[in-house]
Parts: C-alpha cells; structure tokens; sequence
C-alpha cells in the first residue's frame, strides 16, 4: 500500500491541529498515516505540564475515525515524563537538554527513518518547531539531513503558531524568509514590539483565563511577560548564529475543510479545552491568523514551508 501522505506528530494531536485540513484532502485520495512519536506516560510519573492518561490514546482513535486516517504511535516518553530538567512547564520550552540531543536523537532519528523505509508514501509532514516545545524542536531536528527532500514539507505547530509573532520568531531562527508586506505573520515589528504582541496574545488564550482564582491569573499575566522576553531574545540571538535555510511557504485557504478539522481537533478535549475555550474561540484565532496573512477571504489557513540549506 502506498500512503497519499505520512504525518510526523510529535504528540496525539500535533498532527490534527496543524494539518487537520491537509489530512483530510489527502484522504479523499487515498489513505494518510500518522505517527505520533512521544505518546507515553508512566504512571509512576507526575507532571503538571501535560495531561495525562489513557483517555488520551481514545481521543486519538476518535480523530482518526473522524477524518479516516491512519494512527500509529511509536511509544516515546513524553518531555514531561522522559527527564526531570522538564517537569518544570517553563523548561519545556527552552532548548533540549543534552541526554536529548546525543545518542537518544540518534537512536530515535534512525527507528523512525527504518519505519519510513519500510513504506511507501508521496509526501511527508514534519513540524516546524513553532513555539520551541522541546518535543517539537527534537521531531524538527530528526529530519534536519532531509532537508531539500522534494517530498518533506514542514508544518505549522499550532496551536503555538496562533499566538502572534511566534511563527517569524521560529523562522527567523532557521533561516531566510520571503515575506510580503501585507503578511504581517511574517514581517519583523522589531523585537520589542514582537514581544508584546506575544506576551498580549498568549494573555488572551485559554490556557491564561482557565487560571483561578483571579489573583492568580493577574499574576501570571507579568510573570509570563517576563519569561517570553528571556524566551524570545535567547532565540533571536540563536537566529544571528544558526539561521541558515531558504524557506519558501504555500499558504492554503481551508476555509471548506474548516469544520471537518474543528470537528477532528475538539476530539482531543483533553488538549482542547486546555489551549480554547470552545469551538468560536478557536475558529477566531484561525480566522486572526488568517487575516493576518493578508490571504482574502479566507477564514483559516494552514501554510506548509519547503527549506534549503
């Protein structure tokens, strides 16, 4: 059997949220494989920075269901439960602790590679590594020597790419951009400016008003101002060194497919109801994105990126 396309997820729902639409057109011609990498959670281990437990493995069923696609998980341990550096929710996402980037990337970069090898497919999704959750970050640089494959596409985190400013952030880290004056997801305000559009935006999301008692939310709000400004420069300064790829986009209008995808994303309600308050909010912050990108008409993206070294 030869898949339409192979979707890399770094967790049981990265793959929906970010491609729900891509998955569902490749559907309508043939079948799509998901492979979600970090899908365990010992139980021996407890973390506040992810939700855990089996309800997680039946939420992706249901997706898959939902949009016919195929799901497989290769069993990794979950960031939050694979090395007690990210137990710490802020840690999570800063850059990868050394016991990630050595013989483990290695070991976990070669079994998903044979896998690959072992099947038939026309194209493959990988994230981009927007909004640097170390998860993310470490799927990226597992295909970094595939990068300039004519088959490798690389997606869009979301929900991190919703947040303003967070998606140039990333891109300017790896490399070159074309960008169009009216794609103001793309155009650099300059580093203050972007700060506070993230630091605004991220205030604004689910995860910030489900914070209780008020006190606490009020709190949170400069607490998480300061942390995306140590955040933020530290990968700018990254961008000065490392950035190295020519990236050129192409920007998708789902608007058809965008009820087929809310309706597949609001089957990981473990995941939904921690990043939107419900189904309106999420398609507002799509429809946000969207007009940000200076596409007409459009009332939800999703934006897939080649890169070149």
């Amino acid at each position: 059997m030869r898949y339409k396309a192979v979707v890399i997820s770094p967790h049981l729902d990265d793959a929906v949220f970010s491609c729900g639409a891509a998955i569902a057109r490749h559907v309508a011609d043939g079948p799509v494989l998901v492979l979600n990498v970090f899908t365990e959670f010992p139980e021996t281990v407890k973390s506040h920075a992810v939700v855990l437990g089996p309800e997680r493995y039946e939420e992706e069923r249901r997706a898959a269901q939902c949009l016919g696609f195929e799901s497989r998980n290769l069993g990794e341990v979950d960031a939050a439960c694979r090395r007690p550096e990210y137990r710490s929710l802020g840690n999570i996402f800063r850059p990868p602790v050394e016991s990630d980037t050595g013989a483990y990337l290695v070991r976990l970069r070669q079994t998903i590679f044979d896998m690959l090898a072992a099947i038939d497919f026309d194209v493959l999704y990988v994230p981009l590594g927007i909004g640097w959750h170390v998860d993310h970050v470490l799927v990226f640089r597992i295909f970094e020597p595939w990068i300039g494959k004519d088959f490798i596409r690389h997606y869009e985190d979301v929900p991190y790419s919703l947040i303003p400013s967070a998606t140039r952030c990333r891109l300017n880290e790896l490399g070159q951009l074309e960008a169009t004056e009216d794609d103001r997801t793309l155009t650099d305000p300059g580093f203050l400016r972007s700060w506070m559009e993230t630091t605004r935006g991220y205030a604004g999301t689910a995860l910030m008003k489900n914070l209780k008692p008020a006190p606490v939310r009020w709190a949170a709000v400069p607490v998480t101002g300061v942390y995306f400004f140590e955040l933020m420069w530290r990968h700018r300064q990254l961008a000065k060194k490392h950035g190295r790829h020519v990236m050129c986009p192409t920007t998708e209008d789902i608007s058809p497919l965008l009820g087929k995808k809310l309706d597949a994303m609001s089957c990981y309600e473990s995941q939904f109801r921690e990043f939107f308050a419900d189904s309106a909010d999420c398609e507002g912050m799509f429809a946000a994105y969207a007009a940000q990108s200076g596409l007409s008409g459009a009332r939800a993206i999703e934006r897939y990126w080649r890169l070149k070294a």
